[in-house]
């Protein structure tokens, strides 16, 4: 009837009973996922959802999703595409290869893994998942946060073996933000452990110089304006610096925890390549720290408080 195929808005969104576009899968409900998942809806597509804690799908539940009980549920529900964005590597082995009914549900699916893991991870899943009956297997990590991926300004890094794939799933990507085809699998994960260390080099080095500055007796927010106004002017300390001056780490956007991993993947893969990495493992350690006085699951921005701590004026 008109009525299956017809796009109806409930309160502003697209009803996911009465869409147009393809079922595509979810697995993961960290930060980004809701409103990731919340521009797939609102661009008709039906989206299926898993996570191990289920509750935490519940936000996307209510802007329309449907919710699974199990990871295989929902790779069923797909008819091509599932989307990955698990914590870490071993969360993606454990959901998608050492469960049997999940693995089953790899064959003439395309597995886009939007997890940020190493080259060497992402190559072994690469022929794990094609042996296992997949038509594609996509690394694509993406550069941005939360308010990124609300405005669907995300920068996605995307590698696959046949660039046909990423040709195909492009407009879907495109639904999330800015997709960019970086070659063969091993690219895009290279290229995102390589940004994210330094994301973490630059946070560190910005609260370094303003607990430098706070306590020798001067003024935090006047070196801000000296730092935007020279050669070292950079969007992210303007989106970082007061913030940290005033020691406001909410919303969380990206947590202490992932970052730590991230910088470790940094440190691991720099090794192998021969490089020296005492920075990154002196970053470790810091963000370490953060991570034991409780600050894991907090932006990653609070390890200005490991550097600069609060309680000394």
């Amino acid at each position: 009837s008109i009525a299956s195929f017809a796009r109806v808005r409930v309160k502003g969104r697209i009803s996911p009973f009465n869409m147009s576009k393809e079922s595509i899968a979810f697995l993961g409900a960290g930060l980004m996922a809701v409103p990731m998942v919340s521009r797939l809806l609102d661009a008709g597509y039906c989206v299926h959802c898993w996570n191990r804690t289920l509750s935490k799908c519940e936000p996307m539940q209510k802007k329309g999703a449907k919710v699974h009980k199990t990871s295989a549920s929902a790779m069923k529900s797909a008819e091509r595409y599932i989307f990955v964005m698990l914590s870490a590597a071993p969360a993606i082995d454990q959901v998608l290869l050492k469960d049997a009914q999940a693995k089953a549900e790899l064959k003439g699916k395309v597995i886009v893994v939007m997890s940020t893991i190493s080259p060497e991870e992402s190559k072994e899943f690469a022929a794990k998942i094609e042996k296992a009956g997949s038509l594609g297997y996509v690394e694509s990590p993406v550069l941005g946060s939360v308010p990124h991926a609300t405005k669907g300004v995300l920068s996605i890094l995307t590698s696959t073996n046949e660039e046909k794939t990423f040709t195909d799933l492009k407009p879907l990507l495109s639904v999330l933000g800015n997709p960019r085809y970086m070659g063969k699998i091993t690219a895009a994960s290279t290229y995102k452990v390589a940004l994210n260390q330094m994301l973490a080099v630059n946070t560190a080095a910005l609260g370094y110089s303003l607990g430098y500055v706070r306590r020798a007796g001067h003024d935090p927010s006047l070196f801000m304006e000296v730092l935007q106004g020279g050669v070292l002017k950079c969007a992210y300390y303007s989106f970082k610096g007061q913030p940290m001056i005033d020691r406001k780490y909410t919303p969380t956007n990206f947590t202490t925890k992932l970052l730590h991993k991230d910088v470790m993947l940094a440190v691991n893969g720099g090794k192998k390549l021969g490089l020296n990495t005492i920075v990154q493992e002196g970053l470790a350690g810091l963000i370490q720290q953060t991570i034991d006085s409780g600050d894991g699951e907090k932006d990653f921005s609070i390890i200005y408080n490991t550097i600069d701590k609060p309680t000394l004026h």
